[in-house]
């Protein structure tokens, strides 16, 4: 009954229209953008700062949401530095950033690096074999690219456009601030109205269904076409490119790879130059509010990272015990990253009311911030494990069943394979957890604070230069996290074992 009286409403049909829409348009920019991006990053891989710039890209996609909201009112607002420099607002009558544009920018600046990483590594996964028949049979630049390159990156290109759809249509913190109110609201912000201003849990469950319902038609969809990834993967092996000695394409992919790491990467420069121009005005580092949320920040993160390691690790071997079973395998796969279509406003909220007074407890709160941060970071840990264990069981289960070694064993053996794998797992989730704000939102105390609600605490009383501190200090943590674990146990050449 609720149901059709929500659907008859326009207001809400729009909300539906709206959502759709944003994230639709932002999934379709993310994966074109970045398509080009990719592909000129694999073909000078060989450059250090080309494997810097795939391993940012990882990086991008972790980086708190609340800070690419701060970079993009920052950068391309009203009083940003691109219209100081450029005046783009007047020579285009743009009145505002905020609204439907603003949206847009701010997921495909978080999006787009994910899609690259993914794409790279998928191109990482072109036979050599092949690249020497291209080769012996003089392919032509675009030859190359039809039969080589986009065949490659088609096999996943609808899973990445649904993950980021999905991802763009449960977004809140960017649509709540930079929607510019409610003519471009999403059922996501819809919820949270319903919750904490409405008080309407009817709306809010409703809200929910349809998008639990939504999402996982797109989920279905994805991960039945998904092949897998070496999403941590830089791997530079011998690989030498077909047109490597052709002028022009070699400009072009420097030009290509110059613009987009300025645009795509602005957020990192931005923060770190206003950091940098702060740190010396402000003494905020001495304050105790600042190291209790910093210290409380970096007992979460690495928390939630090791649950999110070790967790993602047993269901990934499952997967790959059960691979003959390809529908147990696929319903196991689902049931797993089903947490995707579920709001994490939802999730929080339901923790927060089941624990009644016990949310009081500081040693509880911990515990559940970990536990949902696990939850909501699993399945991008089982897609970095899974495709991996499956090309080693493949390479190796003959071994292991003619000289009948056990599990345990087993796991002995190929732990050297995945290691890497597990630490890029670990400084993902760490870098994720650090920068979480969705979550601690509703278990946060006044003993009980992280980094990122501090940030917001500090902007919602104009406390500016502080504000841009702790900012700087969210983004250099959980950049080191990242990237030492991401390329510190980087090998210039493929395992020799596979």
């Amino acid at each position: 009954m609720y149901l059709f009286e929500f659907i008859q409403s326009k207001y809400n049909l729009r909300l539906i229209y709206i959502t759709f829409l944003q994230a639709f348009l932002s999934s379709l920019i993310s994966c074109v953008l970045a398509l080009p991006f990719a592909i000129s990053l694999f073909r000078r891989k060989k450059k250090l700062i080309n494997r810097i710039l795939i391993s940012l890209s990882g990086y991008s996609f972790v980086l708190p949401s609340i800070l690419i909201v701060y970079s993009v009112i920052g950068l391309f607002g009203t009083n940003g530095a691109l219209n100081k420099i450029t005046n783009l607002y007047d020579v285009f009558n743009i009145r505002t950033i905020f609204g439907l544009q603003g949206i847009l920018i701010a997921h495909v600046l978080l999006n787009t690096p994910f899609a690259v990483r993914i794409f790279v590594q998928n191109l990482n996964s072109i036979p050599k074999k092949y690249i020497e028949v291209a080769k012996s049979m003089n392919f032509s630049f675009w030859q190359n690219y039809l039969y080589l390159e986009w065949p490659i990156i088609r096999q996943n290109f609808f899973s990445i456009f649904s993950i980021i759809f999905i991802l763009c249509f449960l977004s809140f913190a960017i649509v709540m601030a930079l929607g510019g109110g409610p003519r471009y609201s999403t059922l996501e912000v819809a919820i949270y109205q319903s919750i904490f201003f409405e008080l309407n849990f009817n709306k809010a469950i409703i809200i929910s269904f349809i998008q639990i319902a939504i999402c996982s038609f797109l989920l279905i969809i994805g991960f039945l076409s998904l092949k897998g990834s070496n999403y941590y993967d830089i791997q530079t092996d011998n690989f030498e490119y077909l047109f490597n000695k052709n002028k022009l394409i070699s400009l072009i992919d420097f030009l290509i790879i110059a613009i987009f790491s300025l645009f795509f990467f602005s957020p990192i420069f931005f923060i770190s130059i206003n950091f940098l121009q702060n740190i010396i005005n402000t003494q905020f580092f001495i304050n105790k509010l600042f190291f209790h949320a910093f210290i409380n920040s970096m007992a979460l993160s690495l928390s939630s990272g090791l649950l999110v390691t070790i967790s993602g690790l047993i269901i990934s071997l499952t997967l790959v015990s059960i691979r003959s079973k390809l529908i147990h395998q696929q319903i196991l796969f689902f049931l797993t990253s089903t947490i995707l279509v579920i709001s994490p406003i939802i999730i929080s909220l339901g923790y927060f009311i089941i624990l009644g007074d016990l949310r009081y407890l500081d040693f509880v709160n911990y515990a559940t911030v970990i536990l949902i941060n696990c939850i909501f970071i699993l399945p991008f840990s089982i897609i970095v494990f899974f495709t991996k264990l499956k090309n080693i069981f493949i390479n190796f289960n003959d071994i292991k069943e003619t000289f009948r070694i056990n599990d345990i064993d087993f796991f002995k053996i190929i732990f050297p394979l995945i290691k890497k794998n597990i630490l890029f797992v670990f400084s993902f989730a760490s870098a994720l957890s650090f920068g979480d704000f969705t979550v601690i939102s509703f278990f946060k105390t006044e003993n009980f604070q992280t980094m990122p609600s501090l940030l917001y605490k500090l902007i919602s009383t104009y406390r500016f230069e502080e504000a841009t501190f702790v900012a700087g200090i969210i983004l250099i943590v959980s950049l080191l996290i990242y990237l030492i674990f991401d390329n510190i146990f980087y090998t210039a050449s493929p395992d020799k074992n596979m």
